[in-house]
């Protein structure tokens, strides 16, 4: 069977809407608690750097005030170079409190759109990937691939979980454009498979020896979970999957 340029649209239902909607509130429950309660990365730095300030600024004024203490009547110190140091230390101290205010800022603007990307909960996407799941009553499944270069040939497969080829296809050879997998559920010998997680795996063939062409994959699934990365970045989950929103290529 092969592959075609055409895309699907909004037209491709499954029958797992409804068990998904079922755990809606539970899963968005858990993800709201996860991400309210770690620190990014950015985060942890800012109170390392404020911890830090505190106490060099502690051990400054100990020092400082120690050398006046002991200081020659005669000799004294220099004034001006007292005087730059305290700003130095004021400057530093206002730019950590510039980076915590913008930090409070951040997480701020990332909690209002948390609340917008609930719409995502219970919808199907497509994103660059390569796993999916198939479930009984599936009609069309939104597979497709972009190559780096053109091909000489292509080999389109469907693996099981197990890693074992289900399915193999000829694919388009052209690059610059996504190519849609049409794969109607069946194996090689034309029996229908049986649901459950399959894998897209794209094996091009170019023209020269030793040339390696990279496809990139597009899979599906349906959204049951919302939430930030480490890094602060928001992700949509689908099964055990976090998906980066950068990812994301339709929302059906």
């Amino acid at each position: 069977m092969a592959t075609t340029n055409t895309d699907y649209g909004s037209s491709w239902n499954t029958n797992s809407t409804t068990k998904t909607n079922s755990t809606t509130n539970k899963t968005t429950d858990k993800t709201t608690n996860s991400s309210s309660t770690s620190k990014t990365t950015d985060e942890q730095a800012l109170d390392k750097a404020a911890t830090g300030l505190g106490d060099n600024f502690q051990s400054f004024l100990k020092l400082l005030t120690t050398q006046m203490q002991n200081q020659d009547p005669l000799k004294p110190m220099d004034t001006n170079d007292m005087t730059r140091q305290l700003v130095d230390f004021a400057n530093v101290e206002q730019n950590i409190g510039t980076n915590s205010r913008l930090d409070k800022l951040l997480k701020l603007q990332g909690a209002s759109t948390a609340s917008t990307n609930l719409a995502y909960l219970g919808r199907t996407i497509s994103f660059k990937g390569d796993n999916f799941d198939y479930t009984q009553g599936m009609t069309q499944a939104p597979l497709a691939y972009e190559l780096e270069k053109e091909a000489k040939s292509v080999r389109v497969d469907i693996l099981d979980s197990k890693g074992q080829t289900v399915r193999s296809m000829t694919g388009e050879t052209k690059a610059g454009e996504k190519h849609v997998v049409n794969w109607d559920f069946k194996d090689n010998s034309g029996n229908a498979v049986q649901p459950g997680t399959y894998r897209l795996n794209i094996a091009p063939v170019s023209d020269k020896k030793d040339d390696i062409i990279k496809a990139t994959t597009y899979t599906f699934g349906t959204v049951n979970g919302v939430g930030a990365n480490k890094d602060g970045e928001t992700v949509v989950s689908v099964g055990s999957q976090d998906i980066p929103l950068s990812d994301v290529t339709k929302v059906y």
